[in-house]
């Protein structure tokens, strides 16, 4: 789970998913298998270079790379540092975790979460990390990368949706991506119907490889929180 330090009750002032007592819940039931939650935290000050993926920047138009410029520039940053972090997941904590716990080394069987701007970057470490992480799930992920101004790109629809066909085939692996309908929330609609109509040209199936959502709430860290036993149900079965 990115942004870790919001991953269990009781962490950051109350402000958190809770995803500990709602795994052990649905293991209780039955509902999932055993599983254990990996919080990964995010640099204090840093987050949005840790989370916004490098290949988007690359990729993205003059306006799309100003957006992000101009958030590098407030953050006093000259790059990001998401391309590090995807190193550092595949090559340092992946097989820390595989050598210190019994856990299957099947990608299958590995989920990475992320909300909000780490809802993007999990989705970018589900297409460019493919033998590390077999199911994702996106949570009112930023693809719209407002910055301050909440300007709209149209081109990122287009651009996230070419970015996701690097998927191929499913191949059994699982996407999860939601949203709401108020705040910010709001404006990632046209880009969650982009990328879900990518992968089903590539035959993932809704219910099945594909889980598209759309809740009346609010934005991640908000009203959202209560969407996580759909999530983590679904993601983990």
């Amino acid at each position: 789970m990115l942004d870790g330090q919001y991953a269990f009750a009781d962490d950051s002032d109350g402000t958190n998913f809770r995803a500990d007592r709602r795994v052990e819940r649905l293991m209780a039931t039955g509902t999932i298998e055993p599983t254990i939650i990996v919080a990964i935290d995010h640099l204090e000050a840093d987050r949005f270079l840790q989370y916004m993926p490098q290949a988007i920047y690359e990729r993205g138009n003059s306006g799309v790379r100003a957006t992000i410029e101009r958030e590098m520039a407030r953050l006093g940053a000259q790059s990001l540092v998401s391309a590090e972090f995807v190193q550092f997941l595949e090559t340092r904590l992946k097989p820390y975790i595989q050598a210190h716990y019994q856990t299957s080394g099947d990608r299958l069987d590995t989920a990475i979460f992320g909300a909000s701007m780490a809802g993007v970057m999990a989705g970018a470490l589900f297409v460019e990390a493919p033998r590390m992480f077999g199911r994702a799930a996106c949570m009112s992920p930023n693809w719209a990368i407002y910055d301050e101004r909440m300007i709209d790109h149209p081109a990122l629809a287009s651009l996230w949706a070419a970015y996701f066909r690097q998927l191929g085939a499913p191949e059994g692996r699982r996407l999860w991506l939601d949203h709401g309908t108020e705040m910010m929330d709001a404006g990632m609609a046209p880009h969650q119907r982009s990328i879900a109509k990518s992968l089903e040209d590539l035959d993932w199936r809704r219910g099945c490889n594909l889980q598209t959502r759309v809740y009346d709430a609010g934005h991640a860290f908000a009203q959202t929180a209560t969407q996580m036993d759909d999530v983590l149900a679904w993601l983990l079965a």
